[in-house]
């Protein structure tokens, strides 16, 4: 299979993990131009640390080819290295950020649950979507929260002379309770969270108050509450490489008064 280039616009940065055959990576997730998800793997971290670092929202180009793998996901996709270049930061800026650009680009996207997505996965190995949750049930924690000292172990890239941080391992121990749209017998979902910017949250804010109970505060105001009362939240959903088992692998969560021409929610009938 040859290498193809596609323009991406990426939404979704899992939290980094190690791997045995491409060291420090970075699962990526985005849309293509022309409305397709992707998968982009392997991201190497270099590519997220220092002052030029991607960011969510930025539009890349990058080439690629298929991915091969297990469960033949649809959207994966291997990417050439060093072919990736940013060419367009106007949506990923944090000082001025324009929601409704962003609603335009991602909300017409939206599946109408998680049990169609299941679905679509039988039928044509769709393995990426978004969803509304209907209702917001809770925000939880599967173990004690632990206080992680802040990354003082550094290593050369494999592109060049540059540092970054060694990654900390954190347990994957946060996810929502949820209903969707799917949820016909009343049972709610309890799906675990990837966001990066959730485990981020939970080794720098324990750097900085270094006592557990306020950092679960913390972390349950951010991504709970604050969600309920000022945000309309979305949740990227993506699929496990090696079971078929879906994540929350990224929130989008725009303010609950922007007004766009996006259309915020569809129903079966849409599709």
């Amino acid at each position: 299979m040859t290498w193809e280039k596609k323009r991406v616009l990426v939404t979704v940065k899992a939290y980094p993990q190690n791997s045995k055959k491409h060291g420090q990576v970075v699962c990526t997730v985005g849309l293509t131009d022309v409305g397709d998800w992707i998968r982009l793997y392997p991201m190497p971290m270099h590519l997220f640390s220092g002052y030029n670092k991607l960011k969510k929202y930025d539009w890349i180009e990058v080439e690629c080819k298929k991915a091969k793998e297990k469960l033949n996901r649809k959207e994966s996709y291997e990417i050439k290295p060093n072919s990736l270049k940013i060419v367009d930061r106007s949506l990923s800026s944090s000082s001025k950020i324009d929601w409704e650009i962003r609603d335009e680009l991602i909300l017409s996207h939206i599946s109408p649950s998680r049990e169609y997505l299941e679905d679509m996965f039988e039928e044509d190995r769709t393995s990426i979507g978004l969803i509304k949750p209907t209702e917001l049930i809770d925000f939880y924690k599967k173990e004690d929260l632990q206080i992680y000292d802040d990354a003082s172990t550094f290593q050369k890239t494999l592109f060049g002379s540059s540092m970054i941080p060694v990654v900390e391992e954190i347990p994957h121990i946060f996810g929502y309770k949820f209903k969707c749209s799917g949820c016909s017998d009343g049972k709610p979902h309890e799906i675990q969270c990837e966001d990066w910017e959730l485990f981020e949250s939970y080794r720098s804010w324990g750097l900085k108050y270094r006592d557990v109970d306020v950092l679960w505060d913390k972390l349950y105001h951010k991504f709970y509450t604050y969600m309920l009362e000022s945000r309309d939240l979305y949740f990227y959903m993506g699929m496990f490489s090696i079971y078929p088992t879906w994540l929350i692998i990224g929130l989008y969560y725009p303010p609950k008064n922007i007004k766009s021409n996006a259309k915020k929610g569809k129903t079966l009938f849409d599709f």
